[in-house]
Order: structure tokens, then C-alpha cells, then sequence
């Protein structure tokens, strides 16, 4: 009997994933407040294992505010942010007593992120997985998309459904967001610019989106998108729209008390806590140093150590941005936000794990392929992941009018 199968498109990398278990040395059950859907937890109700049973009585937690499937019920991580259910060996005790069936979906298909985009199915894998940050952001050519065929009964967690074609997005960039998504892959890919001045490009494209929606005026969309694919053409124009003269010390002293601010007390994990702190540390961020002394030895670490590594690594934040704007249907946003939004998510993304890359690597006085992996995994897994902590951040730049795209220019380009 021949297997029923289905076509998806996904990045490359994907085709090689599979999950390395008790061999993970960041478990995804480990810093995560699991939900699982109202199937699974029928299947648990009927339970008669005394010792399963007994830890989905300690444990599960019933949602009822919540009408979203995915949030019918939650099971609560351990003081140590871990999640019961996790064995000493960093294995599943419901996945070995019970089998994969068992698992809820979300736990099924962790890494991979599934969205329905105009009725093809797309699927990708969060960086907050270890292996597949590993061999997601290691293509050394570049991120390449390719269809695929999966069996028909693959568990997949999806997380968006999404018709371009629906009469609410008539007059919102939503409507165009094929060739929008198109036109971002295009950009991001394309190595004949340094990859801070394609984030910024993106930026004043993006702000001339928001500009047309606001018009209102999305049909001249794909009229904007063959403008700026010939002024990506164009050196001297692309000069005039990335160029700005940019001193480490501004960058630190506007965007550095701002993410310490939101995101240091919001850090849960250990992992990614060390991380933080090594950055600051390499970086000389003391109540006593002033920021022209912190500027200057961020200078220097880019300069010694980031520069050099990325001129040879450059592709694996290249790879974490092509990555995320696939994953995340960029630029579209499910809680109804602007597309100048998502960039602004976007570039804040790269510009914290920039720093961060170069404070570590003072710290450490080198940078290398496995420190940029294990900065930005753990990055996405305790920051990136967590909606509210980069949101609120967007929030204190928007009120110190910090998130105009000359200030973005500042916080990106090197």
C-alpha cells in the first residue's frame, strides 16, 4: 500500500532535523510553560497508569478563561523551570511509557513552527532548539527554500492559517504579503551589500509600506517593490539611504539602558543569563564606567573580534534572518500590528544579538562558530520566544522616540 503523502515547503536545513533527545544540551523541556490542546488532555482525563495519573493531578492545569485551543490547559514547569514530565536521563516519561501518540501536538512537533500560507503548508524550526539552530544557521551558502513531501498523518502544530485572499486585508498590506515576503528573501539574501545595510534597506521599504497603508493606498504596492528593487541596484542610492554616522557611545548610552531595563529582570534562564552577563562584563558595563569608556571597548571587540569572524561568518546571522522572516510570515503580524512593527521586531532581534556577539567575544577575547550558535539559541529560546519582553522593549523605545528608523539605523549599523 502506497503512503499518502502531502507537499511543504520549508528551508532546506529541515530535510536533515531530527531530534538528538537526552543528548540535547538545552532541552526544549527545560524554560517553557507547556500548553497542550483539548484532545490530548481528553486522552488524559481517561488515564488509569496511578503514577501518570498522579502527576497529571499535581500538575495539569485547566485554562478555562482561554477559548484558544492550544491554551485549554497547561502544564506548569518545576522551580526549575522544567517540565515534570522530564526524566533525570532528559527524556520524556509520558513519550517512553506511553509512545509519540501520546504527546500532545505542540510537544509532537517542537522545533518545527507550521503555518497554512494561502493553502500551502509551510514549515521551519524555531533557533531555540539547539541542533536545529545548529544546522539552520551553518549553510554556509545561504538559506534555501525547497518542497518536501511529509506522510499525511505528520502531527503538525499550526500556528497560523493565513488567505491573503480574505476581504479583511482589502486594504492592508496583507494583501500583497506574497510579494512582500519575496521581496524580503530577495534582499536579505543578497550579499553584494553587508548585511547591517540590508536591515537597514528593509527599513525605509518598510516605512513606505506603513506610509501606503496609511493613505490608504496598498495597491501601489508591488509599484513600490519594483522601486526599491532598482534602487537596490543602485550604489549611490543605497549609500544615501544606509549611511549614517554612527559612534559606539551613542549606540550604547540610547540602546543599552533601555534593553537592560526589560529584559535583564525578565531573564528565566540560566543559560541565557550567563550569557547576558558575559556580554556586560566584556563590555566593562559598570555603575562606574561612563558610556564613551563602554563605547570604546565595544569598539575595539568589533573591531578585533566580531569584524574578522563575520567576514567569514556573516552568513549565520544572515541565516538566523532569513530563518525568521519565513517562520514568522513576515511581515505580517497575527495581533494585528503594522508592518513597520514587525521590522521594528526585526531589527531589534538583530541588534541585540549583535551586541551581545560582540560583548561576548571581549569577554572571551575570540569569537567562534559554536559561541554565535549557543548566543543566539539561547537568546531565541529565552527572549526572542517570549512576546511580551521584546514588545515591552518596543514600548520604552516608542516613548523616548527612540524607534524611528534613523534611531534603527543607529542600533544596527556598525
Amino acid at each position: 500500500m502506497i503512503e499518502a503523502k502531502r507537499n511543504v515547503l520549508s528551508p532546506s536545513y529541515l530535510k536533515t532535523f531530527s531530534c538528538i533527545a537526552s543528548a540535547c544540551e538545552n532541552s526544549c523541556c527545560l524554560g517553557f510553560t507547556i500548553r497542550i490542546d483539548s484532545e490530548t488532555f481528553s486522552k488524559y482525563k481517561v488515564e488509569d497508569d496511578p503514577v501518570i495519573r498522579k502527576l497529571f493531578e499535581e500538575n495539569i492545569y485547566v485554562i478555562r478563561s482561554s477559548s484558544a485551543k492550544q491554551d485549554y490547559i497547561t502544564i506548569n514547569p518545576t522551580e526549575d523551570y522544567r517540565c515534570p514530565f522530564l526524566t533525570e536521563e532528559k527524556l520524556c516519561f509520558l513519550q517512553c511509557r506511553r509512545g509519540e501518540q501520546y504527546l500532545s501536538e505542540i510537544c509532537a512537533s517542537f522545533p518545527c513552527i507550521t503555518n497554512i500560507f494561502n493553502g500551502v503548508l509551510e514549515k521551519s524550526a524555531t533557533l531555540a532548539c539547539p541542533e536545529a539552530a545548529r544546522l539552520a544557521l551553518l549553510q554556509l551558502e545561504g538559506m534555501d527554500l525547497i518542497e518536501v513531501e511529509e506522510p499525511n498523518d505528520t502531527r503538525n502544530f499550526v500556528y497560523n492559517c493565513l488567505n491573503t485572499n480574505d476581504r479583511i486585508f482589502q486594504n492592508k498590506p496583507t494583501k500583497y504579503l506574497s510579494e512582500l515576503r519575496e521581496f524580503t528573501w530577495r534582499i536579505l539574501k543578497d550579499r553584494r551589500y553587508h548585511l547591517d545595510d540590508r536591515v537597514v534597506f528593509l527599513g525605509a521599504f518598510m516605512k513606505e509600506v506603513d506610509r501606503l497603508e496609511k493613505a490608504p493606498d496598498v495597491d501601489r504596492i508591488p509599484d513600490l517593490i519594483l522601486s526599491y528593487t532598482a534602487l537596490f541596484t543602485d550604489a549611490s542610492a543605497m549609500q544615501d539611504i544606509t549611511a549614517i554616522p554612527v559612534s559606539q557611545a551613542s549606540r550604547i548610552s540610547l540602546f543599552l539602558p533601555p534593553t537592560i531595563r526589560v529584559i535583564l529582570p525578565s531573564i528565566e534562564s540560566d543559560r541565557y543569563l550567563r550569557c547576558f552577563s558575559k556580554f556586560l562584563e566584556g563590555i566593562r558595563f559598570y555603575d562606574s564606567t561612563s558610556y564613551a569608556q563602554v563605547g570604546k571597548c565595544y569598539e575595539e571587540a568589533y573591531q578585533r573580534y566580531y569584524s574578522p569572524f563575520m567576514l567569514e561568518h556573516g552568513y549565520i546571522l544572515e541565516n538566523y534572518l532569513l530563518n525568521y522572516v519565513f517562520m514568522k510570515l513576515f511581515p505580517y503580524d497575527l495581533n494585528g500590528n503594522s508592518v513597520y512593527y514587525c521590522y521594528l521586531l526585526l531589527a531589534v532581534n538583530y541588534a541585540l544579538l549583535k551586541m551581545q556577539l560582540v560583548g561576548i567575544s571581549a569577554y572571551q577575547q575570540e569569537l567562534n562558530a559554536d559561541t554565535a550558535i549557543m548566543v543566539i539559541q539561547s537568546y531565541t529560546k529565552a527572549v526572542e520566544h517570549k512576546y511580551p519582553i521584546l514588545h515591552n522593549l518596543i514600548q520604552v523605545l516608542k516613548q523616548s522616540h527612540l524607534d524611528s528608523l534613523v534611531h534603527i539605523k543607529v542600533f544596527v549599523k556598525d
